[in-house]
């Protein structure tokens, strides 16, 4: 079912988050995809870095702010990351 979506119709908004760089490749080629498959009548949203940037995504949140590993680097860093979590909710609403 390759092409446009219906004529005159909103383009489809996708909502899109990597939390990490093999996400982001990942996130990429399926925006690259879907692109491709409804013609560019898609946008999306959401959390990326820039393979995701590439096809179009202005995140919400620096992907750098999520990548953590390791209870020890996760603890100092909770408060900003439910923030982000809470504002990426606001977002997806």
């Amino acid at each position: 079912m390759t092409g446009a979506l219906v004529p005159g119709a909103r383009p489809l908004k996708v909502f899109v988050i990597a939390g990490e760089p093999s996400g982001d490749a990942l996130g990429g080629r399926l925006m690259a995809a879907l692109r491709a498959e409804t013609g560019d009548a898609v946008t999306f949203c959401g959390i990326g870095g820039a393979r995701m940037a590439e096809q179009g995504l202005d995140s919400l949140v620096p992907l750098e702010d999520l990548a953590l590993f390791g209870l020890i680097e996760i603890i100092p860093q909770l408060p900003r990351l439910l923030r982000r979590l809470a504002e990426t909710v606001r977002a997806i609403v």
